[in-house]
């Protein structure tokens, strides 16, 4: 089962990039493929600033600016056949500190082990949870190669392996 990073739809979506048409064929490929929260939102974002690529996708599928994101992020998730999965995840305790969101509980357990940025770390924790809720996530789908500097450590001990989009 893969995990599918935002830096992997954003190549997708790209036919500038010369990683778009390898992108694409590896959302096309059959299997289960998980997105989180983490995507949505970093995918939201990175559509936000893309103005032009917005203009034109909602004078093609004849939406409104101000409903195209959510209609995007619909697509993308219907044409890949991807699965999103909320972590449901409660607010535990950190000492000192009190209620935080489960999420950002992991990812700050995880920041001094693998030292990724601090959106790579959050793909991680949303992974992390998932996993322990029953998902079989062994694999991060990634264009982002900043993912291979913690490959080691993401293999040992969460026994999660990375395929780069290069």
């Amino acid at each position: 089962m893969s995990y599918i990073d935002t830096s992997v739809m954003v190549l997708a979506l790209d036919p500038s990039d010369p990683r778009s048409s390898r992108a694409k064929e590896r959302l096309e490929r059959e299997g289960y493929k998980v997105i989180s929260e983490p995507v949505l939102v970093e995918l939201s974002n990175m559509l936000s600033k893309r103005r032009e690529l917005l203009r034109e996708l909602s004078d093609e599928i004849r939406v409104d600016e101000g409903k195209l994101i959510p209609a995007i992020l619909l697509y993308m998730v219907k044409r890949f056949n991807l699965t999103y999965r909320s972590t449901g995840a409660s607010k535990p305790a950190l000492p000192g500190l009190g209620r935080i969101y489960k999420p950002m509980l992991t990812a700050i357990e995880l920041s001094g082990i693998l030292r990724l940025k601090t959106l790579d770390l959050l793909h991680v924790a949303y992974i992390v949870i998932l996993k322990n809720r029953g998902e079989r996530i062994s694999l991060i789908v990634t264009g982002d190669g900043d993912f291979k500097k913690a490959e080691a450590e993401l293999a040992r001990i969460l026994k999660i392996n990375i395929e780069l989009i290069d």
